[in-house]
């Protein structure tokens, strides 16, 4: 008797990183990911507790505690999950929908939300980090104005808290501690560009399988790992054939 199989959930929502991180660099394994369960090994384990640290340092706080430059408000929610209606694409709803867990959500003074993502980085905190982020940024947006459950509410503003390593100090008898510099970047609002980028996720998803990004490192693993095990199963072989013809001179080999 052949033991069961478990029968894997279709997926129909989509982590707000994913369409940072995954989209930019390979959507094989995007589609890979979501249309078949198989997803990237992870390579950042300290990025959540990094990202729970700053949360709690912010929670309740002014906004001026954040950036001088933001308008006045409160930090009002850390750390919650927020899930987004179906996706509309088109006029037409979608089986897809947002879904993740934002790190701090900022109430303005007009009743305006703002999205905050927390980042600790070792480079230079410079605009490309927006470049990158801001989807991700503008999906937790998207779900906080159309939630699953619930009345939305306009989002005003989104960015980044970052902190960059840039030292440490301490020692044995008081502990250890990195030293940070500090700096909020404004992605401010991308809607209309965050509805195009989600448009093409949803078309490749929903489409057959595609290429390998030029970039992946993953997918040029795989295939160097796949080659190798095929040049080893050629040796194989030919181990198998030329054994027997050893033994007997009588056998040919033949190809």
């Amino acid at each position: 008797m052949s033991p069961k199989t478990k029968e894997r959930k279709v997926r129909d929502y989509i982590s707000p990183s994913d369409l940072s991180f995954l989209w930019d660099k390979c959507h094989k394994c995007f589609w890979l990911k979501y249309n078949k369960g198989i997803s990237q090994p992870g390579f950042m384990p300290l990025v959540g507790p990094t990202a729970t640290f700053q949360e709690r340092i912010y929670q309740g706080l002014p906004t001026e505690q954040l950036d001088t430059k933001l308008p006045k408000g409160i930090v009002t929610s850390w750390g919650a999950g927020v899930e987004s209606t179906p996706i509309v694409i088109n006029g037409k709803a979608t089986k897809w929908r947002i879904k993740g867990k934002y790190d701090l959500v900022i109430t303005f003074s007009d009743g305006t939300l703002g999205i905050i993502d927390c980042k600790v980085t070792t480079s230079e905190m410079g605009e490309d980090k927006v470049d990158l982020y801001w989807p991700q940024l503008e999906a937790y947006a998207y779900a906080l104005e159309n939630p699953l459950e619930g009345e939305g509410t306009k989002v005003s503003e989104s960015g980044l808290l970052m902190w960059r390593v840039i030292g440490a100090a301490g020692d044995e008898s008081a502990g250890y501690t990195f030293t940070t510099d500090k700096e909020y970047l404004s992605a401010g609002r991308r809607a209309e560009e965050f509805q195009n980028r989600v448009s093409q996720v949803i078309e490749m998803l929903e489409g057959s399988e595609p290429e390998s990004g030029s970039d992946c490192g993953y997918c040029k693993y795989v295939i160097k790992r796949q080659t190798f095990n095929d040049e080893v199963l050629e040796i194989v072989c030919d181990i198998n054939v030329m054994e027997p013809m050893k033994k007997d001179p009588k056998i040919r080999r033949t190809k």
